[in-house]
């Protein structure tokens, strides 16, 4: 009989399934569905109230970037009032999502000035950069 051992859990050897790096489930597309059912009232829910129908705050951000696929894409963004259908959204609510263009432009920023970094590091001391 072979048996082979399973990785210690919280093992560096261990790789988690993180949820930036998991395909598509039926699961989740049945779950924007539902989100969007709630959603269709054109109100603002907060992620507190979703709560209530069993959504955690990941799962809610994962589900809002999936309903870009569907014909009912779900409207939040940094600083946002929650979650609403876009269908909803009125004119003197949409300009307000330039936060998410902000964010964007800033977490870029970070990441030149580490890239900036890391390669002065590897510079000096003559190593190749990957």
């Amino acid at each position: 009989m072979i048996t082979r051992s399973l990785p210690i859990r919280n093992s560096p050897d261990r790789q988690t399934d993180l949820p930036l790096f998991r395909p598509v489930k039926i699961g989740n597309i049945l779950s924007v569905d539902r989100l969007v059912s709630i959603l269709s009232d054109g109100r603002w829910h907060t992620a507190k109230e979703l709560k209530v129908h069993g959504f955690r705050d990941r799962e809610l951000r994962l589900l809002k970037r999936e309903s870009k696929k569907t014909d009912n894409p779900i409207f939040s963004y940094p600083g946002s009032p929650g979650y609403k259908l876009f269908d909803f959204v009125t004119e003197e609510e949409f300009p307000q999502c330039v936060s998410l263009k902000n964010q964007a432009e800033e977490m870029l920023d970070d990441y030149r000035h580490y890239q900036c970094l890391h390669h002065r590091r590897y510079e000096t001391r003559g190593g190749s950069i990957r």
